[in-house]
């Protein structure tokens, strides 16, 4: 019995084969308990006969169903036992004066909960059917019952109605403590799932700050390469460096976006937007890619697009640059054409629709269906040699889906693929965006000449990393601005408490006191000469939740690592004082 129980209670075993186990356990008392009653209160011989005789191969059948575990034919057997004694004991043991009834209650729960699919189905048809005879035989010749004594029947019921109602409350308890136990294995699951979920989650994110900080100064001083006047042969392997840099991170940006999206951490950040802006940005980082296969990149805009929309244009970027980057990859020859027009939503709403069509491989039909799954790749006697992560699409379909939009592939084997992408956005201005002309005159040899000149500018790089620092200082070197440097948050408030800067850069994670701390400790410092200058976020911690929350926490700006020289022009340009600034054009 011990073992019976310890099986029962055993949350590894089967859900049926744990009931299986009770009710048997309960029903094989009930045969005992029965027989026993016969043969001391002077039940006729046939009826002791067929208890016994049942008894016995219930027994059989129960210890076969055990050893063997063979759930299923061992409570067909069993159901089949019961529908063969059934109408025998009814007639031997006064019908439904005795304990007849409570039996066949008995009876018809045990085998709608032992049996399973057209087993239950057969077994009870029977049950019900045997039932339905012997009462009807019964009321039509009841001579053929085998009556006792008044008291011997009502024993006999009461008996019969103990053991259902043990029964019932066995299975009650039992499906209680089945309750009870799933739910703390689920709630310990759960607890594990969501532990798991946190530390993918600042693995990921470790991951990318830890990459992205090699990564900007292999970008950053290799782009102070190209500024400088190199021979063709070293231009060419600074411009592969710069190609296998932006393929390095974006491979990253990648899997960290995966791992929010996989853990729910992606959010939508809505912002008002210039769409021949997204437009010109997403052809003139693909354009490059297309011309050195030998492509022809088209662009269809509508002239009637809104000029300005709401929505996370990052993100819409993001989609895009990934189908185009496919279409481009998977392109031997031929085009790639962008078709971008919207449709009206409601009155201050619109679909925008992007068609990227390429005269690319094409997809067969049996793979569409998992085109969107993250890691899968199709096709690789074709394709082995292109690279990728297998994340793109599976992003596009997330990130899409997120925005309350949809992506649609139509694709012929051999002859292109197209995807159709439908984005909901918010209309800022209705005006018609106009003609895009977007080509630009590209120099095979592009010069660099600074953006604006301020040498009376005073700006204060900070980053526990030496390396960054001395990024920092070669792209801003021909900016003429005066740049000092902190290795930590305490050293920057010592600078900041002697020295008023205009702008101030700050690194996030830094051992010590952060990123944010060093920012709200300067804006409060006592006599500090810098409560009021300009403080810009420049970090490898990259997202749009990330810049939502330094721009809460009060930063004038964002910057991610790694940082191009024109975009931290840029953004000192927007900061600096006019007075301070001498623009000059860009060559």
């Amino acid at each position: 019995m011990g073992k019976l129980f310890k099986h029962i209670s055993d949350p590894e075993i089967g859900l049926h084969r744990r009931l299986f186990q009770l009710l048997s356990a309960i029903a094989l008392c009930e045969f005992i308990l029965v027989s026993a009653y016969t043969v001391l209160f002077g039940g006729s011989t046939a009826h002791i006969i067929i208890m016994l005789s049942g008894t016995f191969l219930f027994a059989l059948t129960v210890a076969f169903t055990f050893k063997t575990g063979k759930i299923r034919i061992g409570s067909a057997i069993s159901a089949l036992i019961y529908f063969l004694m059934y109408p025998l004991t009814f007639f031997s043991s006064g019908g439904m004066y005795g304990g007849a009834p409570a039996v066949f209650a008995f009876a018809l729960i045990y085998v709608y909960l032992v049996t399973q699919k057209w087993e239950r189905i057969v077994c009870l048809s029977l049950c019900v059917a045997a039932s339905g005879l012997c009462y009807y035989i019964s009321l039509r010749r009841p001579e053929y019952l085998v009556r006792h004594s008044v008291p011997a029947e009502h024993a006999e019921s009461l008996l019969s109605v103990l053991l259902v109602t043990l029964l019932l409350c066995a299975l009650f308890a039992f499906v209680t403590e089945v309750y009870k136990t799933e739910n703390r294995i689920v709630q310990k699951q759960k607890k594990q799932i969501e532990d798991l979920n946190r530390s993918q989650k600042r693995f990921f994110s470790s991951m990318s700050h830890e990459i992205r900080t090699p990564v900007n100064a292999i970008i950053g001083f290799n782009e102070m390469t190209l500024r400088g006047d190199i021979p063709d042969e070293a231009r060419e392997n600074a411009q592969n460096i710069d190609t296998a840099g932006k393929l390095l991170l974006h491979t990253v940006n990648e899997i960290l976006d995966m791992s929010k999206l996989e853990t729910g951490g992606m959010q939508i950040f809505n912002a008002e937007y210039r769409t021949a802006s997204l437009i010109s940005d997403v052809v003139n980082i693909i354009r490059p890619r297309a011309r050195e296969k030998g492509l022809d990149l088209i662009l269809r805009a509508d002239p009637a697009l809104p000029s300005l929309l709401k929505g996370d244009e990052v993100r819409i970027k993001q989609i895009l640059l990934n189908v185009l980057s496919n279409a481009v990859k998977y392109t031997k020859k031929g085009s790639v054409t962008l078709s971008v027009n919207s449709r009206e939503k409601d009155k201050d709403s619109v679909y925008m629709m992007f068609d990227v069509t390429d005269t690319g491989l094409g997809i067969r039909e049996e793979n569409i269906p998992r085109l969107f799954t993250a890691f899968e790749r199709f096709d690789e006697q074709n394709t082995h040699a292109i690279e990728g992560t297998g994340l793109g699409l599976f992003i596009v379909k997330q990130l899409t889906d997120l925005m309350g939009g949809d992506v649609s592939v139509n694709s012929e084997y051999g002859k292109g693929t197209s995807f159709v992408i439908k984005i909901p956005q918010e209309v800022a201005d209705v005006s018609p965006v106009g003609e895009l002309d977007l080509k630009k005159a590209e120099s095979s040899k592009p010069g660099y000449k600074a953006s604006f000149t301020a040498p009376g500018a005073k700006i204060l790089a900070v980053d526990d990393t030496k390396m960054n620092l001395t990024v920092v200082k070669k792209l801003l070197r021909d900016t003429l601005v005066s740049l000092d440097t902190a290795e930590s948050g305490e050293e920057a408030l010592e600078k900041t408490a002697e020295t008023r800067y205009d702008v101030i850069l700050m690194d996030h994670q830094m051992p010590g006191m952060d990123g944010i701390e060093c920012l709200h400790a300067i804006k409060s410092q006592e006599n500090g000469k810098c409560r009021d200058s300009r403080i810009v976020c420049l970090t490898a911690n990259v997202g749009a939740e990330m810049q939502a929350l330094y721009l809460k926490e009060g930063f004038d700006g964002y910057l991610e690592k790694p940082v191009r020289g024109k975009t931290l022009e840029e953004e000192l340009a927007r900061l600096l004082p006019d007075e301070l600034k001498n623009t000059l054009p860009r060559e």
